[in-house]
């Protein structure tokens, strides 16, 4: 009984190999996700807080309104 016996074996991979491919995809993923955290974080921070989206700062001038918070200060 003849066996085939190819040319080009398969070894297992050298030591240490396997856990370097554990840690670079590990650091992939950390980096990637500190990066989308980070940049959140600065579009957060650019708005001031408010969440409302608008791009504007809490401490921007609000819109003019037709409302007079003086009261009755046009009056003598």
């Amino acid at each position: 009984m003849a066996f085939a016996y190819s040319n080009s074996s398969s070894f297992p991979p050298k030591r240490g190999q396997i856990k370097a491919q554990i840690f670079e995809s590990l650091a992939k993923t950390v980096v990637s996700r500190a990066s989308k955290l980070g940049k959140a974080v600065g579009r957060i921070i650019g708005e001031g807080g408010s969440g409302s989206g608008s791009g504007g700062s809490a401490s921007s001038t609000p819109p003019p309104s037709a409302y007079n918070s003086d009261g009755n200060s046009d009056v003598s």
